[in-house]
């Protein structure tokens, strides 16, 4: 890194952000850079793969395994840690608390001390043992309206006293369905940015829906029965493969034919899988059409490791109805030639990454 033309750079308010995605298989790493004029660029992109038992249920079971894959990660695309900013992002569905919560505030309140306050005097938020942060997303006749989320601390000090450990000075923790929702956001066409869209991200231990609403984040669904690994599960058990065999074959996005068995087996195999996703999608857009006056998304994007799984989409296009696509996070934002060439990241991969640009695209 040329530490003269940084030092200018920084002077111009040009800045760049490290996202950093830790799932239960992998570290995702992107690097963007924040031009002064607003434009952004990807400048790094990246993936490590994770010793297994690393991490189990959102927490981190072995630090020293942890440590050493992210040390590699960092020193394969990282000069200077000093000169960036970091942005990380914990999952939503290990031990995080998203609601929305409307008060109303007088002229002459303390508007953050109300919103507190009222959030504390509520379970599951009065934990004691739980950070809260708000965002407002509306102000109007006296109500403020916001979305709360609260971590426990104890989850936050282990994430913090890792990248303390790796000399890493955090600018911010984020979740990772708020990082979704900004990937979308940035870059969806102006006539259908106040849609009604779910966000299915599909992880490697678990899943959730994210809904976006009138132009911005309304609420999310954990979906912690359907998984990537549940999908293997079945695939392990009627075809013989094994997780990294299946790993392998995912990444590909494409499908695959497995020795001993004919094509429609293996379709019907798939089938047997996706059936208990669709399961579940269905359960969490009930969710949210009760809560909205049987509101329905216009368009289902799928994102994370599942959107690797063949035929996924249009095998819930084909049972739902809705549209269904991929996030594919890279499609319109800018990518430094030597970082991803054309044709390098497949949809399965860009869909993996989605994340970490969305942490990386912040900009302070």
């Amino acid at each position: 890194m040329n530490l003269s033309f940084d030092f200018i750079s920084r002077i111009r308010g040009d800045r760049q952000t490290v996202g950093i995605d830790i799932g239960h298989y992998s570290i995702k790493l992107v690097r963007v850079f924040h031009h002064h004029t607003g434009k952004i660029r990807v400048t790094a992109v990246d993936i490590e793969v994770l010793p297994e038992n690393t991490i189990e249920d959102g927490e981190i079971k072995n630090m020293d395994n942890l440590r050493e894959a992210l040390n590699k990660i960092l020193a394969r695309q990282i000069d200077d840690r000093d000169a960036l900013d970091f942005v990380v992002g914990i999952n939503s569905a290990s031990g995080v608390l998203i609601d929305k919560l409307t008060v109303k505030v007088a002229k002459s309140s303390n508007e953050s001390d109300i919103i507190i306050k009222t959030a504390e005097s509520r379970p599951p938020f009065d934990d004691k043992d739980n950070i809260l942060e708000f965002q407002v997303y509306d102000r109007k006749d006296g109500e403020v309206k916001v979305n709360l989320v609260a971590a426990k601390s104890v989850i936050l000090d282990s994430w913090a006293e890792l990248y303390k450990d790796v000399d890493v000075q955090l600018t911010a923790i984020d979740v990772d369905v708020f990082a979704l929702a900004n990937v979308y956001m940035a870059f969806v066409e102006p006539e259908t940015k106040k849609d009604t869209v779910a966000l299915f991200n599909i992880g490697e231990k678990y899943s959730s829906l994210v809904f976006l609403m009138d132009g911005g984040f309304h609420s999310t669904r954990a979906l912690t029965a359907v998984s990537v690994e549940s999908v293997i599960a079945v695939l392990m058990r009627h075809l013989g493969l094994d997780s990294a065999q299946c790993h392998e074959l995912f990444e590909k996005g494409e499908s695959f034919q497995v020795e001993g068995f004919s094509e429609a087996d293996i379709e019907s195999v798939f089938h047997l899988a996706y059936e208990e996703i669709l399961g579940a999608f269905e359960f969490g857009l009930r969710y949210f059409s009760n809560s909205e006056s049987d509101e329905k998304p216009s368009k289902v994007l799928l994102s994370g490791g599942g959107a690797s799984l063949p035929g996924l989409v249009d095998y819930i296009k084909e049972r739902t109805g809705y549209e269904t696509e991929y996030l594919n996070p890279f499609d319109k934002v800018p990518v430094d030639i030597n970082v991803v060439n054309e044709g390098d990241l497949s949809k399965a991969l860009s869909n993996i990454y989605a994340p970490a640009l969305g942490y990386a695209m912040r900009k302070f």
